[in-house]
C-alpha cells in the first residue's frame, strides 16, 4: 500500500509543475518599438523582440479605420522580427497585430497600441546678417538727398517791369538783335541825308 500511495503522491506533483512548465515554455515578447501606448512622431518600421527565436511571423499595423500601413512580409532574425511600414503615418491611433510560431511548436498572437503625434517643425532663427538689415530703415525714393542745390538766379526787371534775368541766352540775344536794328536805322538815316544834300 505503501508504493501505491507514493505513486500518487509523485503523480499529483507532476500535475501540479506541469502547466507551469508548458507555459514556461511558450515564447513570450520582451520588448517592441514603439512600446505599447507610446506616443512617437516618426515611424519607419515596427520591431518585435521575443525571448527565444520564433518562426513565421505575421505583422499588421492599423489604424482606427483598420487600414493597413505594413510594407511587405516581415523580416525575422533570430529572436527579433522586424516589419517595415508602407510610409509616413498620419498622426492618430493605431495597433500592432502579430503571429508567431514559438519555439515549442505553439501559436503566439499580440497586440500593441501606440500613438502617432504630429511632429513640431523648429521655428528658422533668422541670421546676424538678415537681422541687421532689418533693423536698417531703408531710403525711400521720397528721402530728400543731402546734396546741395545750387541757388537760381533771381530774375532782375527790365525797364518796362518784366523779369528777365540777366544771365540768360535770350537776353543776349535781345541785346544783340536790338543793336542791329539800331544800327541799320542809322545806315539808313544817313543814306538818306547824303541824297537830299546832293
Amino acid at each position: 500500500m505503501f508504493l501505491p500511495r507514493v505513486a500518487i503522491l509523485l503523480i499529483a506533483a507532476v500535475a501540479a509543475v506541469w502547466p507551469v512548465t508548458a507555459a514556461q515554455a511558450h515564447d513570450i515578447l520582451k520588448s517592441s518599438n514603439p512600446a505599447k501606448d507610446a506616443k512617437v512622431s516618426e515611424l519607419s518600421e515596427v520591431v518585435l523582440e521575443f525571448n527565444n527565436a520564433v518562426k513565421f511571423p505575421k505583422v499588421v499595423v492599423l489604424n482606427a479605420a483598420e487600414g493597413q500601413f505594413q510594407s511587405g512580409e516581415a523580416d525575422f532574425r533570430g529572436k527579433k522580427v522586424v516589419q517595415r511600414l508602407s510610409g509616413t503615418l498620419p498622426p492618430g491611433k493605431y495597433t500592432i497585430g502579430y503571429r508567431v510560431v514559438s519555439s515549442d511548436g505553439h501559436p503566439r498572437t499580440g497586440e500593441i497600441p501606440f500613438t502617432v503625434i504630429p511632429s513640431s517643425a523648429p521655428t528658422p532663427t533668422p541670421s546676424p546678417a538678415s537681422a541687421e538689415e532689418s533693423s536698417t530703415p531703408a531710403l525711400s525714393p521720397q528721402t530728400p538727398s543731402a546734396q546741395p542745390v545750387a541757388p537760381m538766379s533771381t530774375p532782375q526787371a527790365d525797364e518796362g517791369g518784366a523779369p528777365v534775368s540777366s544771365g540768360s541766352p535770350l537776353f543776349v540775344y535781345l541785346v544783340i538783335g536790338l543793336g542791329v536794328v539800331v544800327a541799320g536805322f542809322g545806315v539808313v538815316a544817313a543814306g538818306r541825308r547824303r541824297r537830299s544834300g546832293g
